[in-house]
Parts: structure tokens; C-alpha cells; sequence
């Protein structure tokens, strides 16, 4: 078989007690169809996060074809998400390079995905979206540290001081509207370039 493949086969050869707990954290309760070697499973995900997040996070190893996060029936974010890379070499160097990194915060396990893809365009995508649309309490925790949140207050302030104020915002800040989303180093940018006081 290819190398890549022999790589992938030692990290399934750990313990099969923690295999299992990732199949089943990833909503497999068995092996299912063997995966051609460039999805990769990432847990412990933020419960606000969503796939572009995810995605910025994990495209520093690689171009990456998919990649979503996975909700319950509900809409409750799992804390998992699910991302195909180009190829397989690039789905190994992710798990060897990202695994146990951090996203606010929290620390990330990045393994090979086992068994068939996820349907991630299912029922739980769309109450997760409805729930968010109408308020109904999805949204980003607010335990980010103090000068993230200063940061974050700073920008609001601004774009609520005018429609010419909230449009350089958007204009800045790309798809994603929401400060809280952003890290601090583009939120200090933001406020360093327009002097926000």
C-alpha cells in the first residue's frame, strides 16, 4: 500500500477504546465505509464555531476541498467538525501539525475521519441556523477573555455611531460580521487603522 496509508494504519492501531470514543464523539457507532484517506476528524471544537472558522484554522496544512461542523437533530453544536483535504498527504500532515492545537481556547484533536462522510447538510444544520436567526440562545458564549471583549465593545461602539461607520465594518471585516467572531490581532488592526477610541 502507499505510505500514506501505512501512516494512517499506526494511528488506527492506538488503543481501540480511543478509536471508538472518536467514531462515536463523530456520530459513527461503526467502522462503515473505509475513508480514501483525506478526511480528518477534529473534535473539542467551540460550540459557536462554524465552518468558515474552521476552516481558516485548519488550511494552514493543506488545501482543503470540505469542511463543516456537525450539529445534533436539534441544532446543538456537536464539538465536531469534519474536513476533506486535496490529498491524503495533506490530511496526514493536519492531523501531524493541528492536533491538540487551540481555537479560543479550547484544545483540538485532529485524527484520520473513520467510516462514511458526514451528512452535515441535514435537519440539525438548519434548527441550529433557525435557532440563531431568531435569538433563541446558539450564540457565542461571553466568557472571552478581557481584552478581547474590550476590543470587541470598541468595534460595536464604532458601527453603532453610524450607517458610513458600520458599512467601513463590513467593508474591513469581510463575511463575518460579528467582532466576537474575529481574533484579536485582526480586531486590534481594525481599531489601530480607523483610530477607534
Amino acid at each position: 500500500s502507499r505510505q500514506p496509508s501505512r501512516v494512517a494504519q499506526q494511528w488506527l492501531d492506538r488503543p481501540p477504546s480511543t478509536v471508538q470514543a472518536m467514531m462515536m464523539a463523530a456520530g459513527h457507532g461503526g467502522p462503515g465505509v473505509e475513508s480514501d484517506g483525506r478526511g480528518v476528524y477534529v473534535g473539542g471544537l467551540p460550540k459557536h464555531a462554524e465552518w468558515q472558522e474552521l476552516k481558516d484554522h485548519m488550511k494552514a496544512a493543506g488545501e482543503i476541498e470540505y469542511c463543516d461542523v456537525l450539529y445534533s437533530d436539534w441544532g446543538e453544536p456537536k464539538g465536531v467538525g469534519y474536513v476533506r483535504y486535496k490529498t491524503e498527504a495533506e490530511a496526514l500532515g493536519a492531523i501531524a501539525a493541528l492536533n491538540e492545537s487551540s481555537m479560543d481556547g479550547r484544545t483540538l484533536k485532529v485524527a484520520p475521519w473513520t467510516g462514511k462522510p458526514p451528512n452535515t447538510n441535514g435537519r440539525g444544520k438548519m434548527m441550529y441556523q433557525m435557532w440563531a436567526w431568531y435569538g433563541g440562545g446558539k450564540k457565542r458564549p461571553r466568557n472571552m477573555d478581557p481584552e478581547k471583549t474590550k476590543l470587541v465593545d470598541r468595534v460595536k461602539t464604532y458601527q453603532r455611531g453610524s450607517p458610513e461607520q458600520k458599512e467601513t465594518w463590513y467593508s474591513f471585516c469581510g463575511e463575518v460580521k460579528d467582532p466576537a467572531r474575529h481574533e484579536v490581532s485582526k480586531l486590534q488592526e481594525f481599531c489601530t487603522t480607523y483610530g477607534i477610541p
